[in-house]
């Protein structure tokens, strides 16, 4: 029997958690079950290009924009009957809206929705009512916290039962074997005494990167032997450089751009900061927690699902510079403690966040549907 064709829909693919994520996934499909195509209603994308890499179709219709464009809906249901899609699953709110209509049309008989944040900009009152209604033509919805699966029942008043909880993975073996990080400090001309605390993440005004930057000023006054390494691009790249400039950082923060090679990074920080304060899953953090790397991070209700005990990490306030600061003293001066941390960190990653959990998960719900509905799996 030959595989079952599964469709990944979402408006882009540039780097981003969502699309990191969905790179994961296809990378650990098992081919001889499932053969993934994935159709970006935008461009292709630094992520794109890597899923060609690894020899998965992609699709860009390049056509997303501001206003409802009925014309993505035919495109996606002509590219589901010419390729005989059996599972449509989609990625946030605009491949969310269109592909379960086009699915719907061409008669998918498999149709998974992925929620990845909590609800924002979907508590507007019109996304909610579109929502409500497209989950009458949805198999499952899935949350990748139970935070945002509470605020999917919330706002759209969707019954329990249509949602299921899966949290996103990572490729821990990817992090089994971490190097010294001396390439990486020799890279950003780091010297190896000195401290760096580090944060993975897209310059956007969420991931509380300013929190942290005031942070460090007073950091920089008790452990003048500190740097800050940022990993990441975004829109607000300008901004967050003329802060640290403008706050006397300039020489102390490095801004690494957009990067690949996450473990070879997260092998030069001492410390891992993750401020962010909407979040519906964090995969950096997961990644720094692979890594063994003790955590800080805000205290918002999907961390606490990720960091479940003072044993795994420090949680603080959300948008509180001295509360981050604070936290980071008490590692920067308790090496035993911060060491402690990062292996029962590294623990609770390895035990509950491997992506073959989540690919198992995914799996399994796929075939159950499929079975349910009378196909052969």
């Amino acid at each position: 029997m030959k595989p079952l064709e599964i469709l990944h829909i979402l408006p882009g693919l540039w780097v981003g958690g969502v699309q990191s994520q969905l790179l994961t996934v296809l990378g650990n499909y098992d081919r001889s079950r499932f053969y993934p195509i994935v159709c970006s209603l935008s461009g292709i994308g630094t992520i794109g290009r890597k899923m060609e890499d690894m020899g998965v179709e992609v699709h860009c219709l390049n056509k997303l924009g501001n206003r409802l464009d009925l014309t993505i809906i035919q495109d996606l249901y002509r590219l589901m009957k010419k390729r005989e899609i059996k599972i449509v699953r989609t990625h946030q709110y605009h491949a969310n809206l269109y592909g379960r209509i086009a699915a719907n049309l061409a008669g998918v008989p498999c149709i998974v929705v992925s929620i990845h944040n909590i609800y924002n900009r979907d508590r507007k009152i019109h996304r909610r009512m579109i929502n409500r209604f497209l989950a009458g033509l949805t198999d499952k919805i899935i949350a990748v916290s139970e935070t945002v699966g509470r605020d999917i029942i919330k706002y759209d008043s969707i019954p329990k039962d249509k949602i299921m909880v899966i949290y996103n993975g990572i490729e821990t073996n990817r992090f089994l074997h971490m190097s010294n990080g001396s390439a990486v400090r020799t890279e950003f001309k780091i010297p190896s005494s000195v401290s760096v605390i580090g944060i993975v993440g897209r310059l956007v005004h969420q991931k509380g990167h300013k929190y942290l930057l005031e942070a460090m000023v007073r950091i920089k006054a008790r452990f003048p032997g500190s740097m800050l390494l940022i990993v990441g691009d975004g829109p607000l790249k300008g901004e967050l450089t003329a802060y640290a400039r403008d706050r006397g950082l300039g020489k102390d923060v490095i801004f690494a751009g957009s990067r690949m090679d996450i473990p070879d990074l997260l092998s030069a920080m001492d410390i891992f900061v993750f401020p962010s304060f909407r979040e519906g899953l964090g995969n950096a953090l997961l990644e720094a927690m692979a890594a063994g790397k003790p955590i800080i991070a805000t205290d918002v209700a999907p961390m606490r699902e990720i960091i479940n005990s003072e044993e795994v990490g420090i949680l603080v306030p959300p948008k509180d510079s001295d509360a981050l600061a604070s936290a980071i003293e008490v590692l920067m001066s308790d090496r035993v403690r911060a060491e402690a941390l990062g292996g029962a960190a590294r623990r609770r990653a390895l035990s509950f966040f491997d992506i073959k959990n989540t690919i198992d998960k995914y799996t399994g719900l796929f075939e159950d549907i499929m079975r349910r509905k009378g196909m052969a799996v």
